[in-house]
């Protein structure tokens, strides 16, 4: 009995550790998401329009992605090469290709995280809100 209580106990504080690290991270993610809500809108109310603030540059660039991409990609076609070799593709095909397409996904997630970035730099300036102003700032209705 002692030893099944034992092993009992320490699955049991070992899963509650994993489930308290967990809700600190979360945690943590809610908090850093709040903070920078808060400084949104504080830059709001002051008439600065600033999505970096929300999404700091240099941050969502995709090049983890890229990253896993290609090492999931090398490892689906290493096992392939290997199943192949051994003469059991057929019974073990699906463990070669899925991450051998989840690298090719992440590979294709980075190159249009990357496309987005560009127009968001391009277009990502801060914007000077000033009251009463037109805000559209197309000339054609000043003009008429």
């Amino acid at each position: 009995m002692g030893t099944f209580f034992f092993a009992f106990m320490s699955t049991l504080i070992s899963m509650a550790a994993i489930v308290l690290v967990v809700m600190l991270i979360v945690r943590g993610f809610i908090s850093r998401d709040r903070t920078r809500k808060e400084s949104f809108e504080l830059a709001l109310q002051k008439g600065i329009y600033d999505p970096t603030i929300i999404r700091p540059k240099g941050r969502h660039g995709g090049d983890a992605a890229l990253g896993w991409g290609i090492a999931l990609l090398g490892i689906g076609l290493a096992e392939a090469i290997g199943f192949i070799a051994l003469g059991v593709w057929r019974q073990a095909a699906i463990g070669a290709l899925v991450p051998f397409f989840v690298g090719i996904g992440l590979i294709i997630f980075h190159v249009v995280v990357k496309r987005n970035a560009v127009d968001i730099e391009e277009n990502g300036k801060p914007i000077q809100l000033v009251p009463g102003a037109d805000q559209t700032g197309s000339d054609a209705d000043q003009d008429q």
